[in-house]
This record gives C-alpha cells, sequence and structure tokens, in this order.
C-alpha cells in the first residue's frame, strides 16, 4: 500500500472533522463541498478532487467518525444502565441532527449502495451500546428485540410525539425487561 502524503492526510482529516460536525450539528443537507470549503479552508476543487460527490462525501465522513458521542455511565444494574443509554439516545435525538442524519440514511438506502452501508452502520451503531450492556450483564442479546423494543419507541417518539407527550424511558425498558425474564 503506498503511503499517502502526510499534507494529504492532513488536508483529507481538517475536511471529514469538519465535516463530522456539520453533518451532526447542522444536518445532513448542509454537508456540501462548498460548506466545507468555507469552513476549512480548503480549496473546493481539493475538495470535489478527493470526493466527487456528496454521497462520497457523506459516506467518508461518516466512516471516519464516531456518531454516537456518548456512552452512559454503568452502574452495574442493568435496568439502570440501559435506562441511562437510552436515556442519552433521547438527549442526543434533541441535542443533534442525529435524527436527520438516521432519516436521510434510511430515506437513501435503496437509492445506492453507499447509502444502504451508512443505513446499515447506523443500526449497528446505535444498537452496539445495548448490545453490550446485556452481553456484560450475562444476557444473549437478541438484536432485533433490542430494535424494535427499546431504540423504535424512543425515536417514534422523536417524530411524532415531541413536545406532546412526556417520554418515559423506564417503562420502555421495563417492557424489554419483561420480555427477556
Amino acid at each position: 500500500m503506498e503511503k499517502q502524503d502526510a499534507r494529504v492526510t492532513k488536508t483529507r482529516r481538517k475536511v471529514l472533522d469538519a465535516g463530522a460536525v456539520v453533518l451532526f450539528t447542522d444536518g445532513w443537507s448542509e454537508v456540501t463541498h462548498m460548506r466545507l470549503a468555507k469552513e476549512t479552508g480548503v480549496a473546493r476543487g481539493t475538495i470535489y478532487r478527493h470526493w466527487p460527490t456528496i454521497d462520497d462525501l457523506i459516506v467518508e465522513i461518516f466512516e471516519s467518525c464516531d456518531p454516537a458521542p456518548y456512552a452512559a455511565e454503568q452502574t452495574g444494574e442493568l435496568r439502570a444502565d440501559i435506562i441511562a443509554e437510552l436515556t442519552l439516545l433521547s438527549e442526543n435525538l434533541v441535542s443533534s441532527k442525529l435524527g436527520d442524519v438516521i432519516l436521510n440514511a434510511a430515506r437513501l438506502a435503496d437509492k445506492n449502495a453507499m447509502m444502504a452501508r451508512v443505513h446499515t452502520a447506523m443500526h449497528d451503531i446505535i444498537r452496539q451500546p445495548f448490545l453490550a450492556i446485556l452481553s456484560d450483564h450475562g444476557q444473549k442479546p437478541d438484536i432485533e428485540a433490542v430494535g424494535r423494543t427499546l431504540i423504535a419507541p424512543i425515536l417514534y417518539h422523536h417524530l411524532f410525539e415531541a413536545g406532546q407527550k412526556q417520554l418515559n424511558v423506564e417503562l420502555i425498558v421495563d417492557c424489554f425487561l419483561f420480555g427477556l425474564g
């Protein structure tokens, strides 16, 4: 494998880091070659040379950053740990453009293979903390049950009920744990 020039590596990293900030702060539609050129001072032509399309840019931004930059403090108690992690997911949906990223990845997943990769990765990234908690507590996690029973109610709430109805994370977790029992 050919070693990349340090300046190229630094420039790419600068653009990708700025892209991650724009993606999760301002949303999917704000990630453009022009916007990242403005944010980074890197010539727009250079950005186009590395990422000819917005899809190329978004895929690499996504693959190079951690889109779930949170980790709940673990207490050692299964219910409390899941509640903490689910609460953080909910807060992230409110305080960032994570919901926008999830919706756009889902919307574009069947249109091209690159976006399908992003969509699949979103599933894995969102479920991973819950799977780890369950595994740490000696449970054999059911990946689909985690998605349907823990994560889906949070996403539904933020899509359709936010501001109208209080989210009851404890009830969601209790229903999930009852299903494990």
